[in-house]
């Protein structure tokens, strides 16, 4: 047995708790607690002092990031990895922290034994039978043919102390719990402890148990429906037959895999996409949802193209496409140039006013050419509903997602020339007012988070170059 008077080596547990005669596998991957098991191995009884940590995130624990009370254990099994030393110790009797003697290349500790309590009459012997009861009913919860081997595993251990300990793998102990058992200091204390344990495991599945009960017994035909059709899908793929659902789920997947979604849109995507498997595809929230996903996966959240901000060049296909007009091209190659010289500036809003037919869209046209940007033009002549731009709630029937959105999915990147054409033909009625609307998408301090009402999720304008026109 170990020699208390030298030092021992001491391995740190995270999330568990060893108990005497328990036997537990373990993976070691610190550099530290490697070495601390590879000493305990060069010696002749091969066992080491484990203790549990307070803080499992600690990386480096040292005395005072460990609980007082600990395990002495014997390393019966080790198998070396790579980078990792897979072993099975055994507990053997509990030990009390006395004092760190190195922490270097292991760490290492002086700790006394503490001795079994012997305290027993009729008190602990009631309390012991209660606790045997409690588990096998616990055990009737959780598997039923289990009974007898408790019995049985129980009847192999004599101390009824060890016997708490073997209790403590039957149920989902917090590793605190689990150290109060251990350091218990009588025999009544830790059956005490197993026994308010026991009784709390026991009401919660008493608790699961009914509502599971009660949930079965309300299983309405809907839900009956939806077991079937999973059970249908199970007998379609052992047929090796295609379901449908699955394959418009799998390729919706494929897509939002592709279109590196930032992580805020891509949590609200797999929530839908979640839903959407859940749904049959009769459902009419389930042509709904395919279709938002096929819009959020086509929208270019982070697609952008590089801007030729070449002056010259914008100059020769301003000149090759339009002939005079002298002072819009000065005004155009102007505001190219303080795009070239402050990338990052707000971008002002252009707007070309003139009778029909002088050359407006076909000027957008042109700078779109000349950044190497795409160009897409919406006219908002007669508009009078504000849904047109800020697009309708997925909740209505024929809902859609506005024409703004619908620009950017044609452009396909974040960065396009956008020309809304006719903007002083915007109208007003009791269906809102556009022109309200365009305040939120045209200002460079809104823009950057425009939320429409189809997506509900902020969608970047900011890179978007707008150009208006009006009569």
């Amino acid at each position: 047995m170990a020699d208390y008077t030298k030092p021992l080596p001491v391995l740190p547990l995270k999330t568990s708790v060893l108990f005497p005669h328990q036997m537990l596998p373990l993976v070691v991957g610190r550099p530290n607690s490697i070495a601390a098991v590879e000493a305990a191995l060069a010696t002749e009884d091969k066992t080491v002092a484990i203790f549990s940590q307070l803080q499992d995130e600690t990386e480096d624990p040292r005395g005072e990031d460990l609980f007082t009370v600990g395990t002495l254990a014997v390393i019966r099994k080790m198998v070396r990895n790579d980078e990792m030393i897979q072993i099975v110790v055994q507990g053997i009797e509990r030990v009390r922290w006395q004092e760190e003697v190195t922490a270097t290349p292991y760490l290492t500790a002086l700790v006394n034994p503490i001795p079994t309590p012997e305290d027993w009459d009729t008190n602990e012997e009631a309390l012991h039978r209660e606790i045997l009861t409690i588990a096998s009913q616990i055990l009737s919860h959780i598997n039923p043919q289990a009974q007898s081997a408790l019995q049985q595993m129980i009847g192999q251990v004599e101390s009824p102390i060890h016997q708490v300990y073997v209790l403590s793998s039957l149920i989902s102990l917090k590793i605190e719990d689990e150290q109060r058992l251990l350091a218990a200091a009588t025999q009544h204390e830790a059956l005490e402890l197993m026994h308010e344990f026991l009784v709390h495991e026991l009401r919660v599945l008493e608790v699961r148990k009914k509502i599971s009960e009660q949930a079965q017994s309300e299983l309405s035909r809907e839900q009956r429906d939806y077991v079937l059709r999973k059970q249908l899908r199970a007998i379609q793929a052992e047929l090796g037959e295609e379901n449908p659902e699955q394959a418009d789920v799998a390729e919706l997947r494929r897509r939002v895999e592709e279109a590196d979604l930032p992580e805020s849109i891509r949590k609200e995507v797999d929530r839908e996409l979640a839903r959407m498997e859940r749904l049959p595809s009769a459902a009419p929230d389930y042509q709904i949802t395919r279709s938002y996903l096929e819009l959020v996966v086509e929208l270019p959240w982070k697609r952008t193209t590089s801007d030729q901000l070449d002056l010259l060049h914008a100059r020769d296909i301003l000149d090759r496409d339009h002939f005079g007009l002298e002072k819009v091209k000065a005004r155009i190659i102007e505001h190219l140039a303080v795009m070239k010289l402050n990338a990052s500036a707000r971008s002002p809003i252009l707007c070309f006013v003139g009778p029909p037919g002088v050359g407006k869209t076909s000027l957008g046209k042109s700078i779109a050419a000349a950044l190497g940007r795409e160009f897409v033009r919406e006219s908002l002549g007669g508009l009078s509903d504000e849904a047109e731009l800020r697009g309708h709630r997925r909740t209505y029937i024929g809902a859609m997602p506005g024409r703004i959105i619908q620009a950017m999915r044609r452009a396909g990147v974040r960065n396009p020339v956008i020309m809304l054409d006719e903007i002083d033909k915007l109208g007003r009625d009791f269906r809102g007012d556009p022109a309200a609307a365009l305040l939120e998408i045209l200002d460079p301090a809104q823009n950057n988070k425009f939320r429409n009402n189809y997506l509900n999720l902020p969608f970047n304008l900011s890179q978007v170059f707008f150009i208006a026109t009006a009569n």
